[in-house]
């Protein structure tokens, strides 16, 4: 309706070459899409109390937050950033130096602690992922041990134990209602001759 009247309105077909502003803006859509739909479980969780604060989806804050941090370079020989994604978002404490190593399981995390560490921060529970870049697939764990273990555990599946992968942690609240930011715990396995860098198809 416009000023009270049905109107039809038809997109045009622009014959102009694309800027390369906007080809690496449809690019950096497309990747977008790409890697969150594949994490998108873990933002579910990582971004849901972020989203009802503003009467949003987890989706599109995740999309939001991480949107023009996600690649570098110039185009077209663009790069994740893997290390400035995040999962998460929320005011909990962050892990605190934590490390990850492999193991005949798959990975383990580990994170500083303390005995002493109160309630209800102790409670807090772990959420762990690894991201296969390669495979474009992820493994996760959303409810892990609790902040004062100290270590969690995630299962890899042997045929993707040698693959390349990069790895997060976050923390959630035992209730539910609070949501720490994400931390990059690195990557295994990267190629030395890094297939990062990425094309328009």
């Amino acid at each position: 309706m416009l000023n009270g009247k049905n109107v039809s309105r038809q997109i045009g077909v622009s014959s102009k070459p694309r800027s390369e502003a906007q080809l690496k803006n449809m690019l950096l859509t497309k990747l977008c899409s790409a890697f969150f739909c594949e994490v998108r479980d873990f933002i579910d969780t990582g971004y849901s109390i972020e989203a009802r604060a503003v009467n949003d989806n987890a989706y599109n804050q995740a999309v939001k937050h991480n949107k023009k941090n996600l690649l570098r370079g110039d185009f077209p020989n663009l790069e994740f950033n893997y290390d400035k994604i995040l999962l998460s978002k929320g005011d909990l404490n962050p892990a605190e130096n934590p490390e990850v190593k492999q193991i005949p399981l798959g990975l383990q995390f580990t994170w500083q602690t303390d005995s002493k560490m109160a309630w209800p921060d102790a409670a807090d529970q772990v959420m762990v992922l690894a991201y296969f870049p390669d495979e474009n697939r992820t493994e996760y764990e959303l409810y892990g041990n609790t902040r004062i273990s100290g270590t969690a555990e995630l299962e890899i599946p042997p045929s993707l134990q040698g693959a390349y992968m990069e790895t997060y942690i976050s923390f959630i609240s035992a209730d539910r209602k609070r949501i720490s930011d994400s931390v990059y715990t690195g990557s295994m396995n990267k190629p030395e001759a890094s297939n990062d860098s990425l094309k328009v198809s």
